[in-house]
């Protein structure tokens, strides 16, 4: 461990082990728990997936203004997150839906160290789409990985999404139970691709005691139509029941009505059957549709980075379809019990991207025809007992075949920036083991380690700019990556209700291979290799004053060996020929995460939600003129959210539940510059001046099956270039001492003010 980071772990122990004696006491004697042993952790052998879902109804608060528990998963075993030593943060499906936040990407918007989240494929509006939904996500400051321009999509990202504990799975914005998002490397449980981070979501499971059903209607600006909905029905009593739900979405654009256009439809089935106390049998399928539109108008930076030119354009369309197929077994055979959970998914596009600017002018066709993803998880666990050690073990399987055909074609130019098709299969196994170990009844010890294999085999012909074709064929594109990693946590129990923890954990993402344009414009083969990350973190949960004050807290420094990405353009002169360079670069990141709950009193609460974060890159060797400052782009140093709750009891069942938000982050680079670029005073085009935006909803809850909901987003139209969209080019000026040329390739402004009025019912 690191001086850095020994010195911030001493400082957090010992502010929290001054401060909660003090605190204790407010804590009476009848709230108290009893000391928790590792196998608390574990799931009861009769909890069906049902039952897991209802556990958090189950919560008896300490008075009516406590604040309750939440019953969590993540670390794939049942536990309160009060109670997890872990930053882990939790978002209820219900009230997402009621604040109009249904894609991840808003979902997320007030969890601490997380910027962007690409929700599902619906979330884009650049007429493609991505089969890899945790594509945007930055946690920490770890940015996601990029393959190079014109290579194929299922490059590994460093952040896994979960849903219903499928990797990637579909259907995570619509019926959704809960979402938990768990900051740090997961490598020990989750392996692939949970180098910064899990986002696990689970939907609504089915219930084989009784009906049910429930509905959702919206309408909004942008003619914003949104229907979603589903029905529970018993087929036999208390031991079989199916579980149906769709989600139809569909919205114009912000800036073009046809050119931001996009329409989802989805639908899932689940089947729960439990024919003893020992077993149950989950069964689902699920699907969906998206049509997304590109074009329509181009914005771009005028003479000021604050000065927006708008210009029609044509319009392109793109489709992309999932469909997923999977289970989940579980089995009680008394000293263990087993979870198998078998997955099939696969995704299909079709996307014609317009893009217009001053850069270039340019069509891009993607096709997918196959790309299918095959996965098969097996976790092993200790039962609920008296010992002290608990433990859990398994096994991932993961096959991805994909067929792809991206061409970019440059209008100005008359030819083809690139033409490629690419037949890659990647095949990934891993095994894990993890323990937890009680010292005492307050403090617990957790080691694991995990070991992945990956090999990726790529057959690839790809045309370069000036006409020369290389392919990839046999062993020319295969590459094989072993990764091993690990996890040592010890948690103190100070009081009841404080806890402390300190850990030390790695995560990793396998490598990849590709066909790319080089700088002598002739194509090149880009490897990126297996990236490894390590991470400390110390922290602290708590609850005070008969549980109404919750504060959690979390102090972390990442060590990231080597970052990679290939999309560093090596011609930044002739931003209409990229040439492309994959390049390794350390970084580092540390900060801090803030989050509290408070109520006062019985009808109000308070919340905070805020993190710091300083990630800088390492010694950029021969590339340093392709980056004009170390700071990483796209992480605001400060970021969080204060937020206000209230009801208003009006007689009867009825209540009125106001809520308003202010979420803030502070000035950032948006996007990579140049040094030369930077010399010309590029500086402000690349950079986000600190934001402010604020929420506001209002619901009319008449009786616990009936609501209606009036909300407001982004209330003052606050609107700005966000992270992620790079300077295509900087130019000077004609004239003498006149503002600089400056692109913004395919710029989109930040979402603008949006309203609407949601009607929900729940039987």
């Amino acid at each position: 461990m690191s001086k850095f980071s020994l010195l911030l772990s001493t400082s957090l122990l010992a502010c929290f082990a001054a401060a909660t004696p003090a605190f204790a006491q407010d804590v009476p004697a009848a709230a108290e728990t009893p000391a928790r042993h590792p196998q608390d952790d574990a799931a009861p052998a009769s909890a069906s997936p049902a039952q897991a879902a209802r556990a958090p109804d189950g919560q008896t608060p300490v008075d009516g203004a406590a604040l309750q528990d939440i019953i969590v998963t993540a670390e794939r075993r049942f536990n309160t997150a009060q109670k997890t030593a872990a930053a882990i943060s939790v978002r209820p499906g219900a009230e997402m839906l009621r604040q109009g936040r249904y894609e991840l990407k808003n979902i997320l918007e007030d969890v601490p160290g997380v910027v962007g989240g690409a929700a599902s494929t619906v979330a884009t509006s650049q007429g493609s789409g991505t089969d890899n939904p945790a594509a945007g996500l930055v946690i920490r400051g770890v940015q996601p990985n990029s393959g190079a321009g014109g290579s194929a999509t299922s490059t590994s990202s460093t952040a896994a999404i979960y849903v219903d504990d499928v990797y990637n799975g579909i259907g995570g914005n619509y019926d959704i139970d809960r979402v938990e998002v768990l900051r740090g490397p997961q490598g020990t449980l989750y392996g692939r691709s949970a180098t910064s981070g899990v986002v696990a979501i689970q939907t609504g499971a089915p219930d084989a005691s009784a009906i049910s059903m429930s509905g959702t209607g919206e309408v909004g600006n942008f003619a914003l139509r949104h229907l979603t909905g589903d029905v529970n029905i018993p087929i036999i009593q208390d031991k079989l029941a199916v579980r149906a739900s769709g989600n139809l979405y569909k919205r114009d654009g912000y800036y073009s009505a046809q050119g931001g256009a996009v329409s989802s439809e989805a639908f899932r089935v689940k089947a729960l059957f439990t024919p003893t106390d020992n077993f149950s049998a989950l069964i689902g399928y699920a699907q969906e549709f998206n049509v997304t539109h590109s074009g329509g108008v181009s914005i771009r930076q005028g003479d000021s980075p604050t000065d927006f030119i708008y210009t029609p354009q044509e319009v392109g369309t793109g489709r992309n379809h999932f469909r997923q197929y999977w289970a989940n077994f579980k089995l009680d055979l008394g000293p263990v019990e087993v979870t198998y959970i078998p997955a099939v998914r696969t995704w299909y596009q079709n996307a014609t991207i317009v893009a217009r600017g001053t850069v270039f002018n340019a069509d891009q066709t993607i096709v997918t025809p196959d790309d299918k993803f095959v996965t098969h998880e097996l976790r092993i666990h200790s039962a609920p007992n008296d010992s002290k050690f608990s433990w859990q073990t398994g096994a991932m399987y993961y096959r991805n075949t994909l067929n792809t055909v991206n061409n970019l074609y440059n209008l100005d130019l008359g030819r083809f920036l690139f033409k490629d098709t690419t037949d890659k299969t990647t095949t990934a196994a891993g095994v894990f083991a993890e323990g937890i170990y009680a010292f005492a009844p307050t403090t617990r010890l957790t080691a694991g380690v995990r070991y992945d294999y990956t090999k990726v085999a790529v057959t690839q012909d790809y045309t370069s700019v000036i006409g020369t074709t290389a392919t990839l064929r046999g062993d020319q594109g295969v590459r094989k990556f072993n990764n091993v990693t690990y996890k040592a946590r010890i948690e103190h129990d100070l009081a009841p209700r404080n806890l402390v923890y300190a850990s030390i954990s790695t995560g990793f993402s396998p490598g990849d291979i590709t066909l790319t344009t080089g700088q002598d414009f002739q194509p090149v083969v880009q490897t990126l290799e297996a990236e490894t990350l390590t991470a400390y973190e110390v922290g602290s949960k708590n609850r005070f004053l008969n549980d109404r004050l919750q504060i959690n807290g979390a102090l972390f420094y990442y060590d990231y060996a080597g970052y990679q990405t290939a999309q560093i353009n090596l011609t930044p002169e002739n931003p209409g020929n990229p040439t492309f360079r994959t390049i390794t670069v350390p970084l580092r990141s540390y900060g801090a995460e803030l989050e509290v709950q408070a109520r006062p009193w019985a009808n109000g609460t308070f919340s905070l939600n805020a993190s710091y974060t300083n990630a800088r890159y390492g010694d950029f060797g021969i590339y340093k003129t392709y980056f004009s400052t170390q700071k990483v782009s796209g992480v605001p140093p400060l970021q969080g959210n204060v937020a206000y709750d209230h009801r208003i009891p009006l007689g009867g069942e009825a209540t009125l539940a106001l809520r308003g938000v202010v979420r803030f982050f502070t000035a950032h680079d948006r996007s990579r510059l140049t040094q030369e670029w930077a010399d010309l005073g590029a500086g402000p085009y690349g950079h986000v001046n600190s934001q402010a935006l604020a929420d506001f909803n209002a619901t009319l809850i008449i009786n616990p099956q009936f609501s209606i909901t009036g909300y407001v987003r982004n209330l003052t139209d606050n609107r700005f270039l966000p992270d992620g969209w790079a300077i295509g080019s900087v130019m000077p000026s004609m004239t003498p001492g006149g503002p600089l040329q400056v692109s913004t390739d395919r710029a989109a402004l930040s979402d603008p003010r949006t309203f609407g009025m949601i009607v929900s019912f729940r039987y």
